[in-house]
């Protein structure tokens, strides 16, 4: 049950934050397919924030939330997954889990340090190192999410893939929504 709560919030944040891999795409391919790298840029790993990301993966493992269907099971009934999927889903989401949940601490752990040394006027060289090896760690999670994404890509099938591009099309459409309700445009 923990592992599948855990499981269901790195899903929720990882659907939750689609722009990570795929919710950024160049303007000519906003229509790009669901295949892995499909119309990508560059996510923006300054906007990460890691104790927010710690927060959610500690939150997943408490007991006790029953205030409706969790983010896992949302995704399995709107994506129709297969029993087999699900089993799979819940397997990459573990593994995703396991890989960057070590690589969140340690760029948690070297903010704090970076932090430290700026409030003490510490050695820039040693800022230096630091913020490179926390982009490093950035990388190495965008490696993890892309991976995983690709493996997910592969679990579904073409009705499948065809709602998750629907759910990262409203995604990118989600921050203009509200200018359009304003206006009364539909």
């Amino acid at each position: 049950m923990r592992a599948t709560r855990l499981a269901t919030i790195l899903l929720g944040m990882a659907l939750g934050c689609g722009s990570l891999v795929y919710g950024q795409t160049t303007p000519g391919n906003s229509g790009a397919g669901v295949g892995a790298g499909a119309g990508t840029v560059a996510p923006e790993l300054s906007k990460l924030n890691v104790g927010t990301m710690l927060r959610q993966m500690k939150a997943a493992t408490a007991e006790g939330n029953v205030d409706g269907p969790s983010p896992l099971q949302i995704v399995v009934q709107f994506l129709q997954l297969q029993p087999t999927q699900q089993t799979i889903l819940g397997e990459l989401l573990q593994a995703r889990q396991t890989a960057v949940t070590p690589l969140f601490l340690g760029i948690a752990q070297r903010e704090q340090q970076v932090e430290a040394l700026l409030a003490s006027g510490g050695n820039p060289a040693q800022v230096g190192v630091l913020v490179i090896q926390i982009h490093a760690l950035q990388q190495q999670i965008m490696q993890v999410q892309q991976a995983f994404l690709t493996n997910l890509a592969n679990l579904l099938d073409q009705e499948q893939q065809q709602r998750l591009a629907a759910v990262r099309v409203a995604t990118q459409l989600q921050p203009v929504v509200p200018a359009f309700q304003i206006l009364q445009l539909f």
